[in-house]
């Protein structure tokens, strides 16, 4: 059963499913808004840059990122989540690379994978609504909750880092700005070679001028 956001509000008020903070104001129809958290990393940046010091999260064109979610999420054994990027977002060719669900029993906060594949900046506000989550009660509890490597993980750790950081070979936002400079360069000698082709006849004729006139002389 998906739960609409009457009950989204009352099972969380009844404590099978936390939401640290919980606002009514982001349950949705039959979603629940989640926010844009306080760290974030990106291929272009290669670290972790403390997104609620700055105000926003940059994505260049053709950047990978990550980020994590403001809410704490506790997930009962009876209740799982539906992850999706909210419209606005998707609209502007941004991409979430995240699993598509919140396990029962999962504790933490979610750290989403983002991926820019336009060719201009995406800037994400500080708790901006990033992510809808649609709930649904199972007909029976689990009896096998999330035990996996994200429980109780509340921020951004080494292991994220390293796979923006080591990444082998050049990012795709590095390959777009090669090939932007590249254009622009390309663009210079265009320039300059359509310069040439009008400078070089009038110095020839010039020059079979001044010959003219030498030889006149003689």
């Amino acid at each position: 059963m998906i739960l609409n956001n009457q009950q989204i509000i009352e099972t969380c008020q009844r404590g099978d499913i936390l939401i640290s903070p919980f606002n009514e104001d982001q349950a949705q129809a039959a979603t629940y808004d989640f926010r844009i958290g306080k760290q974030g990393a990106t291929t272009s940046t290669k670290r972790i840059v403390n997104i609620e010091e700055i105000g926003y999260f940059v994505l260049e064109p053709g950047d990978f990122g990550v980020v994590t979610i403001f809410e704490e999420i506790r997930m009962g054994n009876q209740y799982s989540g539906r992850i999706g990027l909210r419209s606005k977002y998707a609209r502007k060719g941004l991409i979430a690379t995240t699993g598509p669900q919140i396990d029962p029993g999962f504790h933490g906060r979610l750290i989403v994978g983002l991926t820019n594949l336009t060719p201009k900046r995406i800037s994400l506000p500080y708790k901006d609504h990033l992510l809808s989550v649609e709930f649904h009660r199972l007909e029976h509890a689990t009896n096998k909750p999330y035990a996996g490597p994200y429980q109780d993980k509340l921020e951004l750790g080494a292991e994220e880092i390293e796979s923006i950081v080591e990444t082998e070979g050049m990012a795709l936002s590095e390959v777009i700005k090669t090939l932007q400079s590249l254009s622009s360069n390309v663009a210079s000698l265009t320039i300059e070679v359509k310069w040439m082709k009008w400078i070089i006849p009038i110095v020839i004729t010039i020059g079979i001028a001044v010959i003219g006139v030498i030889v006149g002389l003689k």
